[in-house]
């Protein structure tokens, strides 16, 4: 066991890493004033630096300050490094809170490796401490050296450009790590300079986890090769990362401008990407419906993209997506139903589906037709004399049906939505327009009604009714009703 042996810390030799570390944290807003940060403490060499930059900090920037220690249970020295870790911040003046955990336990029962299982149950203790306290920001200790084996290990894992840039100085609003200007070189000569004792991990020198083969062993010998390996992936890294935020941002965009209801994604926005954009948007989709992309690897991804257009689901961790029609959604999406009045001609926004329905006038010019060939089902055009003011524009019933245009039976609407490709949960993105006599006009997606068919190609007025056509500026005129 390792015992502290720490100079008081106004003795500190500050001046080898704290300039860089302040003007970080300032240029990067890390740290502000009012916060409570809640160092990782572990006991090690990065930690302990960690903690005594920070209470260094402390005198340019009024925070709170908290130590957090998570025993794993894995190790046979648990309980003495609890210990240490204890009487490390006592004699530092910081205040400490410790969690505790039965690693070996979650592994077995969540079938995760032991390296994993740490992981999440340490992150979980963090956030929790973080969430009581008032604008509780989690600081991390990884360096410029942890950043270097990760990337090695996410290469080894065939990660994109996402998984090669994972490490950031923060993450959202309340993950901070401050250490990363630094390599392991640059803690170790400032641990020496201020005569400040760690605690040291023996599983470190052990080779059961790839991260240490990849610590004691390939960057030792890439370092032979090029000595300045750290600050080549670290620029690497660097370019990777813009690159990664560029195409998650335009991802964003794109699910931005093409998703319904901020939910249902159409399969067509994937088909008319290329396919390294589909992987950000599928990434990103996933992310705005689970919440996280915790558990979500490469594979997910590429399974949603090989079979989207032959299967009903895929499983993917803590997510049930439905595949069905075209449309990538929820399986426990609700669409509500909705009712709107038509008073005359102009535009209704059905908020519930995020739509419009648009009724537009076209005159005649004199000794012309007036009458244009709807393009597709989701314009139709009808003459003015068969409308009865109000209409209805409401969500489709079970029991709604009519003979829609050159068929000869009446058929019920829920088939032709079925048809028009849409599936069962989403047929209310379906809309019916319904005269102010009680009769069906149109199914939007499906053919109009015969009876509301224009006839004469020289018909003096008729009216145009748009559905999902954002072109048409106008002033709603819609009064909604409650069903």
């Amino acid at each position: 066991m390792s015992w502290v042996q720490v100079p008081p810390p106004l003795l500190f030799s500050m001046k080898y890493l704290y300039p860089p570390f302040l003007k970080n944290i300032k240029n990067s807003n890390l740290v502000e004033h009012g916060d409570t940060i809640i160092a990782a403490f572990s006991g090690g060499k990065d930690s302990a630096t960690l903690l005594q930059l920070l209470k260094e900090l402390q005198k340019d920037i009024d925070f709170k300050l908290l130590a957090a220690y998570f025993n794993h249970n894995i190790r046979e020295d648990s309980q003495e490094e609890e210990q240490w870790v204890e009487e490390f911040c006592d004699f530092t003046a910081v205040k400490l809170t410790v969690g505790r955990g039965d690693v070996p336990a979650y592994k077995n029962k969540h079938r995760l490796n032991l390296e994993n299982a740490a992981s999440i149950l340490r992150s979980r203790f963090l956030t929790e401490t973080a969430a009581v306290h008032e604008n509780g920001k989690i600081a991390t200790a990884h360096t410029k050296s942890d950043q270097t084996e990760t990337f090695f290990i996410k290469l080894f894992r065939g990660s994109g450009s996402r998984g090669l840039s994972a490490i950031y100085n923060r993450v959202g609003e309340n993950l901070i790590r401050p250490l990363l200007l630094f390599s392991q070189k640059d803690i170790l000569a400032f641990l020496k300079r201020n005569k400040i004792e760690y605690y040291r991990d023996y599983t470190n020198e052990q080779d059961t986890f790839l991260r240490n083969r990849i610590r004691n062993f390939l960057i030792p010998e890439i370092e032979k090769i090029e000595p300045d390996i750290e600050n080549r992936i670290f620029k690497t890294v660097c370019l990777v990362r813009e690159e990664y935020e560029y195409f998650r941002d335009l991802a964003g965009k794109i699910l931005k401008d093409n998703l319904i209801l901020d939910k249902i994604l159409p399969v067509e926005v994937l088909e008319n990407n290329h396919l390294a954009v589909r992987r950000h948007i599928l990434r990103e989709y996933i992310r705005l419906i689970k919440g996280d992309l915790l558990d979500i690897a490469f594979e997910h991804v590429e399974n949603i993209i090989t079979n989207f257009s032959e299967s009903k689901g895929i499983a993917i961790p803590g997510l049930e997506l439905s595949f069905h029609k075209r449309y990538i959604y929820p399986g426990n999406i609700s669409i509500p139903a909705y009712r709107y009045m038509i008073e005359s001609p102009g535009i209704v926004e059905i908020t519930e589906i995020n739509k419009r329905i648009i009724l537009k006038k076209a005159s005649a010019p004199s000794g012309n037709g007036s009458f244009r060939k709807p393009a597709n089902n989701f314009e139709i055009s009808i003459p003015s004399s068969l409308l009865k003011f109000p209409l209805v524009v409401r969500s489709p019933r079970k029991e709604d049906k009519y003979l829609k245009l050159n068929a000869s039976f009446a058929q019920r609407v829920f088939e032709m939505i079925r048809e028009a490709g849409f599936p069962a949960e989403l047929r209310n993105l379906c809309p019916v327009v319904v005269n102010g006599d009680g009769r069906l006009i149109w199914a939007v997606g499906s053919p109009v009604a015969e009876s509301f068919k224009v006839k004469d190609k020289y018909e003096k007025q008729v009216i145009n009714i748009f559905s999902l056509h954002p072109d048409i500026v106008g002033t709603t005129i819609a009064k909604k009703i409650q069903l």
